[in-house]
């Protein structure tokens, strides 16, 4: 899973999604009005339990959360990663293999 301790790669891809989160994703009109619905649901949801229940469904929540943004992670890495190679071989075929730096 994806840090603030990670290195390499993996830095540059979790720094990156949180620049798009905090630059883009939270700005968008769209992202929030989807967002309103969800909040009021699990808020009168919340109203009508117990504290335990309540404490069961937070962590339910926390935890699908959690496996939703591994899901996520997972896709953006492969998505840079084939993005990466796709890159490269645009410039070997454009510009042959002795010319490209990496």
């Amino acid at each position: 899973m994806l840090t603030d301790k990670s290195t390499g790669i993996q830095k540059f891809i979790f720094d990156r999604i949180c620049q798009i989160q905090d630059e883009i994703v939270f700005h968008d009109p769209e992202y929030r009005q989807m967002g309103e619905e969800p909040a009021e649901l699990m808020k009168q949801l919340g109203a009508k339990l117990v504290p335990e229940d309540r404490e069961i469904l937070d962590r339910f929540d926390c935890a699908r959360t959690e496996q939703m943004n591994r899901s996520d992670e997972i896709i953006y890495s492969q998505a840079l990663m084939d993005g990466i190679l796709f890159g490269y071989w645009v410039a070997v075929m454009g510009r042959g293999v002795g010319k490209i730096r990496v």
